[in-house]
């Protein structure tokens, strides 16, 4: 069972190690509920609850890069072109296209405009678009 928490103390002394760990929420166990726990474990063999104990990084913020997309054309217009073949392209439109990349998001805000947010695979859509679409104008950020 995993539960989050932050580590509070670490002890340690000759014969073991001690580590307090707060946790996010308390946890119950039997009738008790616990705010905090001491994971330990002897120095000599390691045995203890402290094996159990797994230090995970902190969760990072995902880094979006966000583009304005200009084209040439009326989005619907050249769609029809690019997805002649729903079945064989498995989407109709350039939203469907693009959100089908991981972490990637496509929002339409005019005829022929869309703003594109990507985590990470902004380098590959923005290449797909200069290629594949009537692109007038890309403005990163």
């Amino acid at each position: 069972m995993r539960i989050k928490g932050r580590i509070e103390a670490i002890d340690k002394d000759t014969y073991c190690v001690r580590v307090k760990v707060k946790f996010d929420t308390p946890q119950r166990w039997g009738e008790y509920l616990y705010p905090e726990e001491w994971n330990w474990a002897r120095k000599c063999d390691e045995f203890g609850s402290l094996e159990n104990l797994r230090i995970l990084p902190e969760p990072q913020e995902p880094n979006y890069e966000t583009c304005v997309v200009t084209f040439a054309e009326k989005i619907p217009d050249f769609e029809k072109r690019i997805f002649d073949d729903p079945v064989a392209w498995g989407v109709e439109t350039l939203k469907e296209w693009i959100d089908s990349y991981e972490s990637s998001r496509f929002t339409q805000i005019g005829e022929d405009m869309a703003v594109i947010t990507s985590e990470y695979n902004m380098e590959a859509i923005v290449k797909w678009l200069r290629e594949n679409s009537p692109v007038h104008a890309i403005c990163r950020k």
